[in-house]
């Protein structure tokens, strides 16, 4: 019965596909097969007979008998790896005449198609292969715009400065802040005992005040934000505190009842926060004549001061590189999981700067012999970011726009003056890529968007302007002021920069 069924499934294959007069098809591997379903519905169905055309095909034994080293292990091929390889298949594809017009048409008839087959493929159809594959790749790519509000589409594609003042007599001092700009477009400047405004919509230059020798030099100056966007407060290095109004160009309040030196001063509304030597923080109010409220916490000179924007928060940093934070409405520390918010460098911390657009993020930079910037979450007791510039970190300002962050840096030192402490040498201090920069990164993953050679000479200080795009930026050794475009507003904010001067004098 074996080998009657197997003539008669022998004698059926030779009626549908004959051979050629050269080669046997009457191999026992080949017998023993299945029939497919194809056959099965073409030898029992008339009408199917003339619907179905299917090509002469030549088997072989030796392709299709499957050796057991092939089922062992598995090769890399050449064949098309969106195709099942079939190499030992007893029948082929159903084409027909529509079929093969149509795959012509779409350039689809080849071996490797139509014939589930291993065919060494030539180096022509391997590159044609490499080209589509990466085509089709590069179609759900999405390519990555940069944003025009960016640093890198403004600071990055024009690097110079639009403005520059001259500055002669700016203080020396790293700890001072002798520079500010208000919300009625005026840069404020102390120079020794004077202190000098300009209106930069109408350019006029103005001796605001000056103060007695016996005073001290002016150290600080800050206007009064957009509360008071014409009083200009200033702190001495005899502990002198006044403020002024430059309209008028009258003095309004002096309290001069502290003889502790002034460190870093930032208002509020009409509360104005001053650092002292004694490691206090005086809180005026323009409205009294006299001191209303002191912070006590720090041990050393508090040169760093600065609001949170909501005006909850008091950020403080001193010499020794301690930082407190001050909730002012409960009258201590900002707490987060029961504990205080404390934070430390190696260095003094003069830059203090809070993100406008994330309540509690605060960001800080430390002097020698730290010289890094740390950016804190004090809603959240965890490590914080850290960006290691081994540079005097002297300003940090966020952009109201994008998340990003800008960075004012002085002198760099070798690792040996960290070890042993010592003072970094003021003309032989090797170059880094932080030293005398200004530098943009972006928050959180910290990674260099831009960085500009500002000056020659170290930079003492930088105040963002009132549109939250331009940056001023003062050398005292170089004598010199600069103002540079860092960002840009989005579609309806900002001031327009066209009509600037490129040079002009401050006195």
């Amino acid at each position: 019965m074996q080998g009657r069924s197997n003539s008669a499934q022998q004698n059926m294959l030779s009626d549908l596909y004959p051979l050629t007069p050269q080669r046997s098809c009457s191999q026992t591997p080949l017998l023993k097969r299945t029939p497919s379903r194809a056959t099965l519905s073409i030898s029992q169905s008339s009408k199917k007979k003339r619907r179905f055309s299917i090509p002469n095909f030549e088997f072989e034994a030796t392709e299709l008998r499957a050796s057991p080293a092939s089922e062992a292990a598995v090769e890399e091929t050449d064949a098309d790896r969106f195709l099942a390889v079939r190499g030992s298949t007893t029948l082929p594809l159903n084409t027909t005449p529509r079929t093969n017009r149509v795959a012509k048409s779409f350039g689809l008839v080849d071996d490797r198609v139509l014939n589930c087959g291993e065919t060494s493929a030539t180096p022509a159809q391997t590159k044609v292969r490499s080209i589509l594959r990466r085509c089709a790749s590069e179609l759900f790519n999405t390519p990555r715009t940069t944003s025009a509000i960016s640093a890198k589409s403004n600071l990055a594609v024009r690097k110079q400065f639009i403005m520059a003042l001259d500055g002669p007599g700016i203080s020396l001092n790293l700890f001072a802040s002798p520079m500010a700009w208000s919300h009625s477009n005026c840069i404020g400047v102390a120079f020794k005992l004077n202190v000098y405004f300009q209106n930069l919509d109408t350019r006029v230059i103005v001796r605001l005040c000056g103060v007695p020798a016996a005073d001290g030099m002016v150290h600080s100056v800050d206007w009064g934000g957009t509360a008071n966007p014409h009083i200009l407060a200033l702190g001495t290095t005899c502990g002198i505190v006044q403020t002024w109004d430059s309209l008028t160009q009258m003095q309004i309040t002096d309290w001069s009842d502290d003889d502790s030196p002034v460190g870093g001063i930032h208002w509020n509304g009409n509360m104005l926060a001053v650092g002292r030597k004694d490691g206090r923080v005086s809180l005026f109010d323009i409205r009294s004549p006299r001191q209303v409220e002191r912070v006590e916490g720090h041990r050393r000179h508090v040169i760093g001061t600065k609001w949170s924007p909501d005006g909850r928060c008091l950020a403080t940093g001193d010499q020794s590189g301690s930082v407190h934070v001050w909730d002012m409405r409960a009258g201590g520390h900002v707490t987060a999981n029961d504990r205080k918010v404390l934070m430390k460098h190696e260095g003094p911390v003069k830059a203090i700067s809070w993100a406008p657009w994330q309540n509690g993020l605060l960001a800080t930079g430390g002097l020698f012999p730290d010289g890094k910037i740390q950016l804190w979450n004090i809603n959240k007791s965890n490590s914080p970011l850290t960006i290691p510039t081994e540079t005097n970190v002297t300003a940090l300002h966020w952009s109201p726009h994008c998340k990003e962050i800008l960075s004012t840096h002085g002198l760099s030192w070798e690792p040996w003056h960290v070890i042993r402490r010592a003072e970094p040498p003021a003309k032989q201090a090797p170059r880094t890529p932080f030293s005398n920069s200004m530098t943009v990164h972006a928050y959180p993953s910290c990674d260099k968007i831009v960085s500009v050679n500002a000056h020659s000479a170290p930079i003492g200080h930088a105040c963002i302007g009132p549109d939250g795009c331009s940056i001023f930026t003062v050398s005292p050794v170089e004598e010199t002021i600069k103002m540079f475009k860092v960002w840009s507003a989005p579609a309806g904010k900002g001031k327009d920069d066209e009509g600037m001067s490129y040079k002009c004098a401050i006195r």
